[in-house]
């Protein structure tokens, strides 16, 4: 036991489980990630190919249709150099 630990068990502060808790390793409920002594069940996720062939997992990535980040303006004209170096 580690001697920073305090004694006489759960403190006041730390939160208990309820039922409708929900564990993020095996997504059982009940009990926290730390007190899991489950395994992670394997859930299966299209694979890119699959979601590029299917257009309605491709819809799930893409809610309206527009790239996800704003490309600047500065990055859509073309390179221009700003020395010209002689050959």
């Amino acid at each position: 036991m580690s001697k920073y630990a305090p004694h006489g068990g759960r403190s006041s502060n730390q939160p208990r489980a309820t039922s409708s808790t929900i564990c993020q390793k095996c997504l059982g409920r009940g009990h926290f990630i730390y007190e899991c002594k489950g395994s992670r069940p394997y859930l299966t996720r299209p694979s890119r190919t699959q979601q590029l062939e299917n257009p309605k997992l491709l819809a799930k990535l893409k809610a309206d249709g527009k790239p996800s980040v704003e490309v600047p303006e500065e990055f859509k004209r073309p390179y221009v150099p700003f020395f010209d170096i002689p050959v």
